[in-house]
């Protein structure tokens, strides 16, 4: 059954997806100093920053940042879709003494919000690419903004999430190799490389976050450059981002004020020569002339549309492209012009190609038990995961800037 929107969908499973549990003020403490480090030192939006700001958080979830923000000083405004979420929302605030930071607690998405208070910042993590066209959101963003003030998003990236959906076609595949249920095949598979990073959610949660869900689809990656376009248009300024959409080896004088429009054209020729680290997850800049940029990122959007299009069919004409894909890409990376730490960066994503190239290979020849060992055992698999989620902080422009 389609489901029309993202908390729909989770609405069905009767669970929260990002819900931490969180008891002690040790365990929020912890939690709040990691999203210091990513507010204040990669999105240049520091904690002092949010006292006593007015604060619209979309989809909070069970409201762990919702909780942050709060610690911090900033006044919250909540509109959360899900009814199931609200409880532990307002039991999150009470337990840790912040209720009377909690403004409002609409049970709204973001379409369907409705007042005429303006706010300083509007958060929205985890689902926005879901709403579309981009402008859609955007357009609700600067109407509900003071001047001067931020939206932070994150959401999938286009070229930063093929790994992702890579796992997804895995997935499906050893699905129909097998005929196990989703939870088993997953654990079948993918049990090692869950095991070998920190996390706060229990594998059954990745599952129905990722492998099972519907959004997590070429569909609705947003390209990089292509959104920071429409948030022009629609009267955004790019503040940061992580990664960075600012080219940051750029060098001019510091009296120089560059037009909004060459702002944007420098960022998106910097997002195009990125799409390669996007991928990788890793510093791998293209910097040659822009006909070899333009293949790679040519291989990379039709590698994407094809291990996609293995989600819905594991062993139709997608798969032999995508074999071949990631052999010509393997290919292709140690004759073109790439700026990375150093040589061992190289190595690591030859070797991960090379590793799913064997992988899909392997379900080429329809060999359920070569995928699993590889799965399981092969540390360039075990180790990496792209860069699918992107955060960006846009500014609303003063009118008549």
């Amino acid at each position: 059954m389609a489901e029309d929107k993202l908390f729909n969908y989770y609405e069905r499973q009767n669970v929260l997806p990002t819900f931490g549990n969180f008891k002690s003020s040790a365990e929020l403490g912890a939690y709040a100093g990691q999203r210091r480090e990513l507010f204040s030192d990669k999105l240049m939006l520091p904690q002092p920053l949010f006292r006593d700001a007015e604060v619209l958080e979309f989809g909070p979830d069970s409201g762990e940042n919702a909780l942050v923000f709060a610690g911090w000083g900033a006044n919250m405004t909540l509109a959360e879709p899900n009814r199931h979420a609200h409880e532990k929302i307002q039991a999150y605030f009470a337990h840790f003494g912040l209720t009377g930071r909690l403004r409002e607690l609409a049970l709204s998405d973001v379409e369907g919000f409705r007042g005429d208070r303006r706010f300083d910042l509007i958060d929205a993590e985890g689902f926005i690419y879901t709403v579309q066209p981009s402008e859609k959101w955007l357009g609700i963003f600067h109407r509900l903004l003071n001047p001067d003030g931020y939206a932070v998003v994150s959401y999938y990236e286009r070229y930063g999430g093929f790994f992702e959906l890579a796992l997804k076609a895995i997935h499906a595949a050893g699905k129909a190799l097998t005929g196990r249920p989703a939870p088993e095949t997953a654990k079948m598979l993918f049990e090692a490389k869950w095991n070998s990073i920190p996390h706060t959610r229990g594998f059954e949660s990745w599952l129905m976050d990722v492998l099972e869900n519907p959004f997590v689809r070429h569909r609705y990656f947003l390209d990089a450059g292509a959104l920071c376009a429409a948030a022009h248009e629609q009267g955004f300024d790019i503040h940061s981002a992580w990664p960075a959409y600012r080219d940051s080896l750029d060098v001019y004088w510091h009296k120089k004020v560059l037009s909004d429009d060459e702002k944007l054209r420098r960022a998106s020729r910097h997002l195009g020569r990125s799409r390669l680290s996007f991928l990788g997850g890793r510093k791998l800049y293209l910097v040659g002339n822009i006909e070899a940029v333009d293949a790679i990122s040519a291989s990379i959007e039709a590698l994407v549309l094809d291990v996609d299009g293995m989600i819905d069919d594991p062993f139709g004409n997608c798969l032999p492209r995508v074999v071949s894909g990631l052999a010509s890409l393997r290919e292709a990376i140690p004759t073109s012009a790439i700026l990375a730490d150093d040589a061992a960066e190289i190595d690591a994503i030859l070797a991960t190609l090379d590793s799913f190239h064997r992988i899909f290979s392997a379900i080429g020849r329809r060999d359920a038990s070569a995928v699993a060992a590889l799965t399981q055992s092969d540390p360039a698999f075990i180790n990496t995961w792209g860069q699918p989620a992107h955060f960006l902080v846009i500014r609303k422009r003063f009118e008549g800037s």
